[in-house]
Formats: structure tokens, sequence, C-alpha cells
């Protein structure tokens, strides 16, 4: 089931020019794409288009269009302006709801690592995976425990337990890890032993630095 329905005025227009005129009149130019599916090119009121804000990165959404067509679609890509951050241009792609599609979804790491308890640093490599599912059963997020995360051990792709989708991702790619803190005496012994060669070397250097002073002398 669609979470938001955007109305969009489909254009004939193209180019920069004519989304410079867009933007002025408050309107997003956008490009809806996909597999089977002829590219529309499209302007979307921007009071509408801030409503992504509010919604999951890959929520689904009813796009109807002013010619009296209507799809599904996702958000594929946005660009923001660099300082306002509102949104310039949108990409969306076309979906079907009986035909899988290829999503980044987000991690979200669940407890507290018991190796944090010996001092170990929590350290997160991966902060999402690509999936294939069927568009409506993309999950919002993809939750992994990470209770049992001790010292020097770490989380990979191949330890998300897949649900009504099936992971892309590399399953070798380190998703976190808890690195071990080493003992801060560890190396002192050794540092403390190299003193003495370096002790006994001393007195033999003092003999060699005499002997040019007593030639000298004669």
């Amino acid at each position: 089931m669609a979470e938001l329905i955007l109305n969009a005025e489909v254009r004939n227009k193209t180019g920069k020019e004519n989304a410079k005129k867009l933007r002025v009149k408050d309107l997003i130019p956008t490009v809806v794409y996909g597999k089977d599916f002829a590219p529309v090119h499209c302007a979307i009121p921007r009071l509408q288009i801030e409503k992504l804000r509010k919604v999951n990165r890959n929520s689904l959404i009813d796009l109807q269009f002013s010619n009296g067509g209507k799809h599904t679609v996702i958000v594929r890509d946005t660009q923001k302006h660099p300082i306002t951050h509102n949104y310039v241009h949108v990409d969306l792609q076309a979906v079907y709801m009986d035909k899988p599609v290829r999503v980044d979804v987000d991690l979200e790491f669940v407890g507290t690592p018991i190796g944090k308890k010996s001092g170990g640093i929590f350290t997160t490599m991966c902060k999402q995976v690509k999936i294939e599912c069927l568009p409506g059963k993309i999950p919002e997020v993809i939750k992994l425990n990470i209770d049992d995360l001790d010292a020097g051990m770490s989380l990979h792709v191949s330890d998300i337990k897949a649900g009504d989708f099936k992971i892309v991702t590399s399953p070798k790619i380190a998703l976190c890890q808890i690195s071990q803190i080493k003992d801060e005496n560890e190396g002192a012994a050794p540092a403390a032993g190299a003193a003495a060669p370096a002790a006994a070397a001393a007195p033999a250097a003092a003999p060699a630095a005499a002997a040019p002073a007593a030639k000298k002398a004669k």
C-alpha cells in the first residue's frame, strides 16, 4: 500500500532553462523511468515534494499524472540545493507490485556489545545493504542484534537473516566490529631490557674517544 500520493504535471519541454522556469513557479522537475516503462518528464509542486522528507527512502508512492494516468513509484535519486537544501530535481522509479526490485536498505544495530564492557570499541563499517524483493515487501530497516559481539569479533553480510528478500551485497563485506584494546603495559619490558646493552656499550666508547688525544700529546 502506498504511503504517499503525489500529483505530477506531464511536461513536453526539457532542458536547464525549462527546469529553471519550473522552479520559479515552485514546481520541481521530475523524471519517471523503469523497466518496461517509457520515461516520463513531469513537474511536481514543491509542497508535495517536501513530503518525501517524512517517509522512508523506499516508501511506495502513488503518482497521478495530469493526463489521467497513474503508477506506483519509489524514489531513486534526489538533488538538493547546496545551501537551502531544497529539492531541485527528483528521479522516480516505476515499479510493478508483482515484479522484484533492487533497493538499498539501511541497517540498524540493536543492543549493546558485550565487548564494550571490557573496553572494546564498537565501529560501524557498513550502514546499508542492497536487497531484491517485491515492492510490497521492502523493509524500512534491517535490524541486527549485536549483544553477543565480544572484543575481536565482527559481523558480516552473511550474518543477516534474510526474510522476504534476497541479499545482493557480497556476503564477505564486514558490517561492524569490536576492536580489541591492547594492554598499556605491553611492550614496557622489552624497552627496559633494551637499556642494558646500551649501558654496556657506553664504557667501551670511552677508550676509543681517548686514543686520538694521546697521539696529540706526543
